[in-house]
């Protein structure tokens, strides 16, 4: 498999770039399977995580049941907990390794909980198995990544008392980013970037003027995990990009472009 000429990735052999994609809705727009395919073949070693959440509320919703949030988060009971296990393994990851397969990529489907991957705590009682990240156990990552395949890592984690946890997808990519030491992570979101006050995209935001949009409120809901995410690597992974993934060739437009999305400087 060789990369094309003019792809522009060949700055990123033998280093990490991790992406974080959404659920079913993003990976049916088919815009980051030829990306991540270039990326593998100038020998980048890629790691994707997942989201699903939008598909999870959907499940339960077709069962009549109406979720409940804390600052964000979903109260996650075990029943439901089982119902994410089902729906982020058995619709959304196959979805978007059909997708990376379909265009050439080895894509190997694991939930955080698979190898002993990712560690978590219990967030709060009151949140139920919603689980905070305290370690990634980066091995089985490693072995994959050397060989040419495509980890995509489904949000869920092991718990101390080895219960699966529910766990927020930005935080498992920020997490993972942090402990390759990646070269970049990229949020691909559904919005242009992130927007100021007057609604227009915002290039490079330091970490000042972030923390002050936030507190604002220019900055908020899903947007919110995100940044903070971002500004948390600032000290570990040379670029952290939140872009538009609804772009043809996101991934190349944000790396080698600069073109689209924002960055997040310190």
């Amino acid at each position: 498999m060789a990369a094309s000429p003019d792809t522009g990735f060949d700055g990123f052999r033998g280093r990490y770039v991790v992406l974080k994609v959404g659920g079913t809705a993003d990976v049916e727009r088919g815009r980051i399977g030829a990306d991540v395919r270039d990326l593998v073949a100038a020998g980048a070693r890629v790691v994707i995580a997942h989201g699903g959440g939008d598909a999870l509320s959907d499940f339960l919703a077709e069962r009549g049941e109406t979720p409940t949030w804390i600052d964000g988060l979903r109260v996650t009971s075990a029943a439901t907990r089982d119902a994410a296990v089902m729906v982020f393994r058995g619709v959304v990851a196959p979805a978007l390794i059909g997708e990376l397969v379909d265009n050439g990529v080895s894509a190997v489907g694991i939930a955080g909980n698979d190898g002993d991957v990712i560690r978590v705590e219990q967030q709060s009682a009151a949140l139920g198995y919603v689980g905070q990240v305290c370690e990634v156990r980066r091995g089985l990552l490693d072995d994959l990544t050397e060989r040419g395949h495509v980890p995509t890592i489904a949000p869920l984690g092991l718990g101390p008392d080895g219960q699966i946890y529910n766990v927020n997808g930005d935080e498992i990519a920020g997490a993972v980013a942090h402990a390759l030491r990646a070269e970049a992570l990229l949020f691909l979101t559904d919005v242009p970037a992130v927007l100021d006050a007057d609604g227009e995209p915002i290039r490079d935001l330091p970490a000042g003027r972030a923390n002050a949009l936030i507190a604002q409120g220019v900055i908020r809901d899903g947007m919110v995990p995100k940044v903070r995410a971002a500004l948390d690597l600032l000290d570990a992974v040379d670029a952290v990009w939140i872009t538009d993934g609804r772009e043809p060739h996101a991934i190349r437009q944000t790396l080698v472009e600069g073109a689209v999305g924002t960055r997040i400087v310190a």
